[in-house]
């Protein structure tokens, strides 16, 4: 059963994005969630990077680190119980796992946005959609007034060796309910980027009067709105139906270059990952097993996991044979644990893998995997 395997690799471990090009850079991360009784380790010494005008999809079995990986990355872990172990994210070249709460606060949405997995519970119900809106375009503009003021202090200091002056704000301050002519156009302006073709009826409504599609709009319009260049979704589609689904994928795929931002897409659903991604990450257990670009991963998948994954997928022809499910479970992370943790259910086990743990290597160009059918170790 081994000869299905391509033992011909290169034992590189660097990463396939260019520098030049890179957004986003996740180094050795560590997240444990403690309890009373134990440590459950979410996250296992985790690399990514994440390039400018990228669709990056991750994959992987509920539990696995997905979202835990998502509010890192945007500062939303609550801690404790989270906490970061050791490693680093950094974004431009700025560490933000050093950052105290309120700089880190200065990235979140302006910088990097997230939509949540149900739009109805992240959307306030008592106001309108236009309001809501209307008020993350003022934290946008706020915050860049507040970076233009710092700018200039510390100009003055510099020349003038004097504290600057209190600058009054540019804009006014946003209130609900009186959107102003200027505010309203952009409002409309960020509903229709998002294909609202009756914003103008949308920009007035609560909440629930909206199908879930477009609430989903409205929630991407709200990030869309800060200008982000990172941009997470966190299962944007679980709630919608398949054509709803469809559309909305294709929204955010469209949106890329039209908004120039980078999406990373958390999905437990490879079919959509299929239709969007630009790049998979495949996870298990807190550990990336598999990266590769999104036809590599689907013409000719590396890992066992990731073979798992796809056999359990139905191909929607006639063909009688049933679904191969992944035997066994997924190992109790608040132990600890020695060797590969894909092994018990991996019908190629060897005994290295009971010992130790496989590290990412580049087994093809652009295509990395953690498994030691790849490594060139074998005992």
């Amino acid at each position: 059963m081994e000869k299905e395997f391509d033992r011909s690799v290169s034992l590189t471990s660097s990463p396939s994005q260019s520098k030049e090009n890179e957004l986003l850079r996740i180094s050795n991360l560590s997240i444990a969630y403690e309890s009373k009784h134990a440590n459950l380790l979410a996250l296992d010494n985790i690399d990514l990077e994440i390039g400018q005008n990228r669709l990056i999809a991750v994959v992987g079995e509920s539990g696995c680190g997905k979202s835990t990986l998502a509010l890192s990355i945007i500062g939303l872990l609550a801690m404790p119980p989270a906490k970061i172990m050791n490693g680093k994210i950094e974004y431009k070249s700025i560490n933000l796992t050093a950052l105290k709460e309120k700089d880190r606060r200065k990235f979140r949405g302006t910088e990097i946005a997230m939509i949540f997995q149900e739009p109805l519970t992240s959307l306030n119900p008592v106001y309108k959609v236009g309001d809501q809106i209307a008020e993350a375009i003022a934290v946008r503009e706020e915050r860049k007034n507040d970076r233009s003021m710092d700018l200039e202090s510390e100009v003055m200091q510099r020349t003038y060796k004097v504290n600057a002056p209190d600058m009054p704000s540019r804009l006014p301050r946003f209130k609900r309910g009186g959107l102003t002519k200027l505010l309203r156009d952009e409002v409309l302006q960020v509903l229709k980027q998002v294909r609202i073709a009756d914003a103008e009826q949308v920009i007035d409504r609560y909440p629930f009067e909206l199908s879930g599609g477009m609430r989903q709009r409205v929630m991407i319009a709200m990030a869309l709105a800060q200008k982000p260049a990172l941009l997470i979704a966190d299962e944007p589609t679980t709630a919608l139906d398949v054509t709803t689904q469809a559309q909305v994928l294709r929204l955010m795929k469209e949106l890329i270059d039209e908004v120039n931002t980078s999406i990373l897409l958390i999905t437990h659903d490879l079919a959509v990952a299929s239709q969007v991604a630009d790049r998979v990450i495949v996870m298990y257990a807190g550990d990336i097993v598999e990266d590769s670009d999104v036809y590599d991963l689907f013409r000719e998948p590396l890992h066992p996991y990731s073979k798992g994954l796809l056999s359990c997928i139905p191909v929607g022809s006639k063909d009688k044979a049933k679904l191969k499910p992944i035997p066994g479970s997924v190992p109790d992370l608040s132990k600890p644990f020695v060797g590969c943790k894909y092994a018990s259910r991996c019908p190629f086990a060897m005994e290295i893998c009971s010992k130790r743990s496989p590290r990412l290597v580049e087994a093809r160009p652009n295509h990395r995997v953690a498994c030691f059918l790849y490594s060139g170790e074998s005992r």
